[in-house]
């Protein structure tokens, strides 16, 4: 892989693979649901700058979710990776079985078979190689139509204010228990 690092933030490490022409999205850590929903508004500004329609996600190196992160994902996030041009999701599980169980649990509510999961880096890579042969590699930036970006951008600042309005609940709880 020839890696380009997109950003980083304290539970994903995001980076475009220059030779593959995919996203490889790398978890680690205790996932809770803050540190996701940073880490997704950070990937949907990836979305909206370009579109990248096969994606390596990785989480070997999680080593917790909590039950409302797979909630979250399953409605909030995921349900618009269609809109943002992805096509497959190569899912690499976690090690604990906990987190296994929750990812298939996520897939469950999910409609279509976007993402296919695996146990292990080499299967999911040599599976997402195989669903991107034939396809144009595209080393420029690739253009959505205007109707479809103009979607996704609409999409991405619905999710940010979602997000914003569940902070600010959450402050407001955090300040009664603490009164």
């Amino acid at each position: 892989m020839n890696l380009h690092r997109l950003f980083q933030t304290t539970c994903l490490s995001a980076h475009y693979d220059l030779h593959n022409d995919w996203l490889y999205l790398d978890w680690h850590g205790e996932l809770t649901l803050p540190a996701v929903q940073q880490a997704c508004v950070a990937l949907a500004n990836c979305y909206l700058q370009r579109p990248y329609s096969h994606i390596l996600n990785s989480n070997e190196l999680v080593t917790g979710v909590s039950w409302n992160v797979a909630v979250w994902l399953a409605t909030d996030f995921l349900p618009h990776m269609s809109l943002a041009g992805i096509k497959h999701v190569a899912w690499i599980y976690s090690p604990s079985l906990r987190g296994q169980n929750l990812v298939h649990t996520v897939l469950s509510w999910l409609p279509g078979p976007l993402i296919t999961t695996f146990s292990d880096v080499a299967d999911a890579y040599a599976w997402l190689e195989h669903t991107h042969a034939g396809q144009q590699r595209s080393y420029l930036l690739p253009e959505r139509a205007p109707a479809t970006q103009a979607k996704l951008a609409q999409e991405v600042q619905a999710f940010y204010q979602r997000l914003a309005a569940q902070q600010r609940v959450a402050g407001r709880q955090r300040k009664r228990q603490t009164a």
